[in-house]
């Protein structure tokens, strides 16, 4: 789950070391230090404690990374892992979603938005000992993040409206200026990126060092780099990875955080996370007790509940979750009959009149969800089921999709794919059955498969389930016209910006018509480019939401490449002896550093 961004600055302030923690054997807290104040009423972690140092937490995840890089790598999953060992020059509270400084101290941005200028912390050190600085900032901006050479996934969140990017530059060792010839409302956001090591990876990149390949970089620090050659300045650094079983991190002893006792954190000296195949297997890994926090399917929350006071646990219901859940159907698929016919924007609609949203709701969620119909995340302030922006949610103007049989029957003759032979299937003119390949990845997503499947053959249309190994399901997706239909879900946030290769009809993640990008786009995705840009252009936050609620509702009218089905409400199990455990459940995740920096083992 993706982490929400807010635009609010905020700076996390270094607190005074009182003379009582340092009795109590507190180390000194080096220059640059990010004092992380816990259990202070008002503040925004109070409902937190001072913890203890040592011992090894137990998390869990579904299958193998694809990569240790986060900036090159296709899936969240990188992300997720990355923020352990890996930090960006601002970064949100994971209990607010404000934003503070972190490699950078503070920043300023000036009267008429064009300019930002980052001031960088002083005296920290890369987990080799090599120092931070804004070398590191430049090279990732500029030689990485902006450079054509490199496959870059977040290269469209810093894309102007006019098409350009803003100027980085290095003012000093520790001062970086950005740079925008034009007002960009986002901008802020795009430094959240992770930052990495110039004098580690700077020789893999081309147009630094031209001895090597373009793209050379874009497989650097793989699933099979040792872990010694894995630079971080994250809480944590990557001692050992097996594939199919487990990933272990370790401290990081040069990690700038402390509490507000002077305790360098993290608390914990290790994490184990334990690779599992199945939510059905996590879920009993938990139980006996070899996993210590999980964010748990909301269909094991009966099994949790008859557990929970006697294991010495705690389960958690949270809000909606961030993200969306959807079925797409590839435009560029190498079927030249399928091709055509998902082209349709009759079929489109005839598949969002077969998906029995409320039925997933209700027998995968246990009613702990809600249906889907927009690109944006339920929480989001900028969702269109509200009418203003932040406002409460209405739904006053939602396009919904009712579950409707007959409907999407009818919607499939005009499309003039009928049942010849009666046996039940769709054919096409020359006899060809209708029916295509609709791929997953997890066994949850399964379940929803199922249920779609089963409604979709009720009105003639065959797809044929078919698992593959999340990665590779991933891959095939970026192949372009490897595939013909795919459940997967996107991480989202409260800015639907960061989203902008999703929607954006040239952006790295429009999946479903990559072929736009070479000029084949219609006349919608023109205009949801356009609104795109409108609403990053501006700092009127109301004149941004009305640009985003007029793209949700043109998506779902005339686009309609993603077909939205339904997402859960965040739930977690966390055992009682983690202390701190609740900032998961305040945060909306298990995952990532920056909440794993904060747990602690309570003593027995």
């Amino acid at each position: 789950m993706q982490k929400r961004s807010a635009l609010h600055m905020a700076l996390l302030v270094p607190a005074l070391i009182t003379q009582w923690a340092m009795a109590q054997g507190a180390t000194a807290v080096p220059e640059g230090a990010v004092i992380v104040n816990l259990g202070v009423e008002g503040g925004r972690y109070e409902s937190l404690e001072v913890g203890e140092s040592g011992g090894t937490l137990y998390l869990s995840a579904a299958g193998n990374p694809d990569s240790w890089n986060p900036l090159v790598a296709a899936t969240t999953y990188a992300a997720a892992i990355g923020s352990f060992y890996l930090k960006p020059l601002i970064e949100s509270y994971v209990t607010t979603g404000e934003l503070y400084g972190e490699l950078a101290e503070s920043w300023d941005v000036s009267e008429d938005k064009l300019e930002i200028t980052f001031h960088l912390r002083q005296g920290l050190a890369w987990s080799d000992g090599e120092p931070f600085t804004a070398d590191d900032v430049v090279f990732t901006y500029n030689d990485l993040i902006l450079n054509d050479d490199v496959d870059c996934r977040f290269r469209d969140l810093l894309r102007l409206p006019s098409g350009g990017f803003p100027d980085i530059a290095k003012a000093d060792a520790y001062t970086i200026r950005v740079t925008s010839p034009e007002v960009f409302r986002p901008l802020l956001n795009g430094f959240a990126l992770p930052i990495l090591p110039r004098h580690a990876l700077a020789r893999f990149v081309h147009k630094l060092n031209p001895s090597v390949a373009p793209g050379t970089f874009n497989g650097v620090w793989g699933i099979d780099t040792p872990p010694d050659d894995l630079v971080g300045l994250g809480p944590f650094l990557i001692q050992e990875y097996v594939a199919d079983q487990s990933i272990k991190l370790r401290r990081n002893p040069r990690f700038y955080h402390y509490d507000q006792a002077g305790n360098q954190l993290p608390y914990v000296d290790e994490i184990v996370v334990r690779l599992v195949a199945s939510g059905d297997l996590e879920m009993l890994q938990f139980i006996n007790s070899e996993i210590d926090m999980l964010e748990t399917q909301v269909r094991h929350l009966p099994a949790l509940k008859l557990w929970e006071a006697r294991k010495g646990f705690t389960v958690t219901l949270g809000q909606m979750e961030y993200g969306t859940f959807f079925l797409s159907l590839n435009q560029d698929t190498e079927d030249e009959q399928l091709r055509a016919l998902f082209r349709q924007f009759w079929f489109r609609q005839a598949m969002a009149h077969a998906v029995d949203r409320e039925r997933i709701v209700e027998v995968l969620h246990l009613g702990l969800g809600s249906s889907l119909w927009s690109p944006v995340s339920i929480p989001s302030p900028f969702y269109a089921g509200r009418e203003r922006y932040g406002g409460p949610i209405t739904e006053r103007d939602a396009v919904v999709y009712e579950y409707d049989l007959v409907a999407a029957a009818h919607l499939l003759d005009q499309c003039g794919i009928h049942d010849l032979d009666g046996d039940g299937v769709r054919e096409f003119a020359d006899g060809t059955p209708v029916e295509f390949e609709l791929d997953y990845g997890s066994s949850t997503t399964e379940q929803s498969g199922l249920i779609i499947a089963e409604d979709l053959l009720k009105i003639g249309v065959r797809a044929n389930l078919r698992y593959l190994q999340f990665n590779h399901l991933v891959g095939k997706l970026f192949a372009g016209t490897a595939i013909e239909g795919v459940l997967i879900a996107l991480a989202g946030g409260d800015d639907p910006h960061g989203n902008v290769s999703v929607f954006g009809s040239e952006g790295l993640l429009h999946f479903w018509h990559f072929s736009a990008a070479q000029g084949d786009r219609y006349d919608y995705e023109e205009r949801i480019d356009e609104l795109c840009n409108l609403a990053a252009g501006t700092y009127d936050l109301d004149e941004a939401f009305d640009y985003y609620k007029e793209l949700q509702i043109l998506f779902a009218t005339e686009d309609l490449g993603l077909i939205f089905t339904a997402q859960k409400r965040f739930t977690c199990a966390i055992y009682d002896h983690i202390g701190n455990g609740q900032v998961c459940a305040e945060a909306g995740a298990v995952y990532g550093g920056g909440i794993a920096e904060l747990v602690f083992i309570r003593p027995d």
